[in-house]
């Protein structure tokens, strides 16, 4: 399965203790170099994990030449939707609503932060759903009262059917 995932999911997992999820969902996974650039000014200006930028487990492809897609969009969501469209990637995983956007009008498959704890969860690797969200949002990642409780009741509701 090849997996595209952007800055913000690599950041967010860190700073939750939960990065290795995302190796044990998807073994592999794919990050344009302008997501590692970005990856290395956030080690640097706010001390994250090195495992960020050299972890084996994560392979860097050189950004796509062509990368035009919306202004609106940074460099590294501009470049993992290009390098997702011209590898024929199986998901890409981005938390920028721009970029979903964008993402979706192309008919990529896709997940974020939240999506990956979800399946974390409904896979087993993740016990507690409800505490990785409560340190996501303590960590800094917004998330609204009304999806936490959606996201709660609903993967709840999977644990406890046949």
């Amino acid at each position: 399965m090849r997996v595209v995932v952007n800055t913000s999911p690599f950041i967010a997992l860190a700073r939750i203790g939960e990065l290795a999820i995302l190796h044990q969902l998807y073994g592999t996974v794919v990050r344009p170099q302008s997501v590692l650039d970005e990856l290395h000014a956030g080690v640097e200006q706010h001390g994250l994990d090195a495992e960020l930028t050299d972890a084996e487990w994560i392979v860097t492809e050189p950004d796509p030449p062509e990368m035009i897609l919306r202004k609106e969009l940074g460099d590294g969501e501009t470049a993992v939707i290009t390098l997702a469209l011209k590898t024929n990637a199986d998901l890409v995983v981005l938390d920028d609503l721009q970029a979903r956007l964008v993402a979706q009008s192309l008919s990529l498959k896709l997940t974020g932060t939240l999506g990956i704890l979800c399946a974390a969860h409904r896979t087993g690797l993740l016990a507690d759903l409800a505490d990785a969200i409560r340190r996501l949002r303590e960590a800094g990642f917004r998330i609204s009262e009304e999806l936490v409780q959606a996201l709660l009741g609903s993967n709840s509701r999977e644990a406890d059917s046949p």
